[in-house]
């Protein structure tokens, strides 16, 4: 997410202590502060400062290597208006943040304080879905920002770019190159783009010798500028082959908290209003077999979750089917078509719940390729 201007709700505890616990002493040895950042995601992060001062006292200044640690400051004289100034750094020692906040600090007593923060720079990420097969044989890949180049890196199914910090409202000529093996260029593109305050969507057309393809560009607040690139091949349509989507992930539950995860593994949007989920083929309706009865389209190399009713963030929810601890075959049908099957008594589910990575995608009726855990929507990760 990248604005100009945006609150950021930072947990800062302030308690007035001593060393011993007397309270002749807490004017003493002053109070103690716990400042929880609270999970932020800042690319390239290098470090978090706290700066405490106040005209009756001495300036204090706390750092931390990471923005998930709880930042423990002690000695801070009791008295009004100590004032708290955060500041992030990223990309080699840039600041990319910075926020204050002023509270009192009395004996006896715990203060929270809401820090609004603003953004100085933000950065850009482009993925582009390959499909497991790359089937258009994209080798390699570069993004022009002005003066500054980025190499593509090639994951699972997909080329990622990753810039360092930008400025905000700085607008950048943007040109992006696409390549075979042989260092040909495939597809191409290039537009003006201004990272600004505001959230914002911008279409960038890439043309090769099969067509064009178009980028669509989002901000929002501290997570990187996306860009998703969708290829000039690609369509929306019915699953039609076994493997254009697969299982990924499985969580049970006592309390019917429970869900199935997919992921598309084409590069063509699927829609699965035709579509089921079962134990056998000739499984009715209930506990062994349910439809997805809505319009559910399913973007290339992404994540979808079905889930029982409980499951709020399911993009589709189901009733009557149950997912067993020991294991039972799981099969996903379109029309009469087997799109995917796994046999789950090989590894039963005693864990609750079980996670695949892409990379093993090939390997997915082997219980090796799984592992313990959860990570819905995204992509799992083995020890």
């Amino acid at each position: 997410m990248i604005r100009h201007f945006f609150v950021l709700f930072l947990g800062v505890c302030i308690a007035a202590c001593s060393s011993n616990g007397s309270s002749g002493n807490e004017e003493q040895h002053g109070g103690s502060a716990r400042l929880v950042l609270g999970r932020l995601q800042i690319p390239l992060f290098d470090s978090v400062t706290v700066h405490v001062y106040a005209e009756d006292m001495e300036n204090m200044r706390i750092s931390a290597n990471s923005v998930s640690e709880n930042i423990k400051i002690d000695g801070i004289p009791l008295g009004e208006y100590r004032k708290f100034e955060v500041k992030v750094y990223a990309d080699k020692g840039k600041e990319v943040l910075k926020g204050e906040a002023t509270t009192n600090i009395v004996a006896n007593q715990t203060a929270s304080i809401l820090i609004p923060l603003t953004a100085l720079y933000g950065f850009l990420r482009l993925e582009i879905p390959l499909g497991l097969a790359n089937s258009e044989n994209i080798h390699s890949g570069t993004l022009f920002l002005d003066s500054r180049q980025f190499q593509m890196q090639i994951e699972t199914g997909k080329g990622i770019f990753n810039t360092g910090a930008l400025p905000i409202n700085q607008t950048f000529n943007l040109r992006i190159e696409l390549k075979d093996q042989n260092d040909k260029v495939l597809f191409y593109g290039e537009k003006s783009v201004k990272i600004s305050a505001i959230r914002q969507t911008e279409i960038v057309p890439l043309y090769s010798t099969m067509g064009s393809i178009t980028l669509e560009l989002e901000t929002s607040a501290l997570e990187p500028l996306q860009i998703l690139a969708v290829l000039p091949t690609s369509k929306t349509r019915t699953p039609q082959h076994y493997g254009d989507l697969f299982f990924t992930e499985f969580r049970t539950s006592p309390d019917s908290y429970e869900y199935m995860e997919i992921y598309n593994a084409t590069l063509d949007t699927l829609e699965l209003s035709n579509c089921r989920v079962a134990k056998t083929r000739t499984s009715s309706e209930g506990q062994s077999r349910f439809s997805i009865s809505k319009y559910l389209a399913f973007p290339p190399m992404e994540f979808l979750l079905l889930g029982r009713e409980l499951v709020e963030d399911a993009d589709f929810n189901y009733t009557k089917f149950i997912l067993t601890d020991d294991g039972q075959t799981i099969i996903f049908f379109c029309d009469d078509l087997v799109i995917d099957s796994l046999v789950t008594n090989q590894f039963p589910l005693k864990t609750r719940r079980i996670h695949l990575p892409i990379s093993n995608f090939m390997y997915r009726d082997k219980e090796s390729s799984w592992c313990a855990g959860f990570s819905p929507k995204q992509d799992a990760e083995c020890p």
